[in-house]
């Protein structure tokens, strides 16, 4: 493990907000990759001396050099949080991030892939985990989770060894908010 953990979150500056300036308050070094400058800055704001932004399209091919540059500015990932249904990109993030030290990949998930799910081929040092976002349900109604719930579910998972879990609920399906 490096001296200061350090994490890739990708899609970090959205939902997952959250979960980058928590990692970042428990003395992580935190890449973030997100599309957008502006989302950028209230992460900056809170953890400038732990957030490392990453500005681009997690789908093109400049992410890879990118990703590249922060494994060798702050050594390789011991923990990867994926917002993302670009598998083959996050297969080639996770071979970038090939060393014989394990690391933990967080694949976050929609409701949907828990039923129609995709395989993902992965390092054997690797230890991965789906997380599926499903739903609440107040009082009798149905809503989607808040960026606040996302997050700190998220969070309780760093470090788990389960293969899969859900925040929220996911059945039924047909109860979900429209």
């Amino acid at each position: 493990m490096n001296p200061i953990p350090h994490a890739l979150v990708i899609g970090g500056t959205g939902m997952l907000s959250g979960v980058c300036t928590a990692l970042a308050a428990e003395k992580w070094h935190v890449s973030v990759i997100g599309r957008s400058e502006n989302k950028f800055r209230p992460l900056l704001k809170q953890q400038p001396e732990a957030i490392f932004p990453i500005q681009a399209d997690y789908d093109s091919e400049e992410i890879f050099g990118l990703v590249q540059e922060a494994i060798e500015a702050r050594g390789n990932f011991d923990l990867i949080i994926s917002w993302t249904s670009n598998h083959k990109a996050l297969e080639w993030i996770c071979k970038l991030n090939a060393s014989k030290v394990p690391f933990q990949l967080l694949h976050i998930k929609g409701s949907k892939r828990y039923f129609q799910d995709q395989e993902i081929g992965l390092p054997e040092n690797c230890a991965y985990q789906k997380i599926f976002l499903g739903y609440m349900r107040e009082a009798g109604e149905t809503r989607w989770l808040s960026h606040e719930e996302i997050s700190k579910g998220i969070f309780r998972q760093i470090g788990s060894t389960d293969t899969a879990s859900i925040i929220g609920q996911i059945e039924p399906y047909e109860a979900r908010p429209q």
